[in-house]
């Protein structure tokens, strides 16, 4: 909407603009096209403030961004329940792929899963859009962590990290990160041990 305005009123600016120079020409007065312009140009100037990319308001879209997220994350955790009492027969590299799996089609509106064996680390590498979004405002202001609902974000996967450690043992880590960044979230053993934006 703020777009939309911002636009037509750079339309009007110009509109208005050329309106005071000819008025000039003409010798007519110039007061009318003037006070048009003004408001024209205040209108303008609080539609783009209004815009996200200027203004505090795009914690909106990362508040929305982060509901999603929790719905998601809530799911993750109890798959991790589920994964936990389904391992109990099976060899450790046969849990370890059926944690894996879990895991992908849990979290598959986020991005997708991998599994490193030496490491035993499973990185989450955040692909949605929404996220990143969210991401990247906050590596650009930290501050705004609380208000984009980060911290409940980041607790919800702490479950998915215990579930881990009933289902594998000790050691497991779960990882997200966005493309080869350092990790935002590490958990390890039913623990967030780091949270970029805390």
């Amino acid at each position: 909407m703020f777009l939309g305005i911002a636009i037509l009123g750079a339309i009007f600016i110009v509109i208005t603009f050329f309106s005071v120079i000819n008025a000039g020409r003409r010798g007519e007065s110039r007061r009318g096209p003037l006070i048009v312009l003004v408001l024209t140009i205040l209108v303008t100037a609080g539609a783009i403030w209004k815009l996200p990319y200027w203004s505090a308001n795009h914690h909106h879209s990362d508040q929305s961004a982060a509901s999603s997220v929790s719905k998601t994350s809530s799911l993750s955790s109890q798959s991790g329940q589920a994964f936990a009492s389904s391992t109990q027969t099976m060899t450790q590299a046969e849990a370890e792929k059926q944690v894996a799996q879990q895991l992908a089609k849990s979290l598959k509106k986020l991005g997708p899963v991998t599994f490193d064996k030496a490491s035993k680390t499973y990185t989450l590498t955040i692909t949605n859009t929404n996220l990143k979004k969210t991401i990247k405002g906050l590596h650009a202001d930290p501050s705004q962590a609380k208000q984009a609902k980060w911290p409940k974000f980041a607790h919800n996967f702490i479950q998915t990290s215990a579930s881990l450690k009933k289902a594998l043992g000790k050691g497991y880590s779960l990882v997200f990160r966005v493309g080869h960044q350092s990790p935002v979230l590490v958990y390890k053993d039913g623990y967030l041990t780091k949270n970029q934006f805390e």
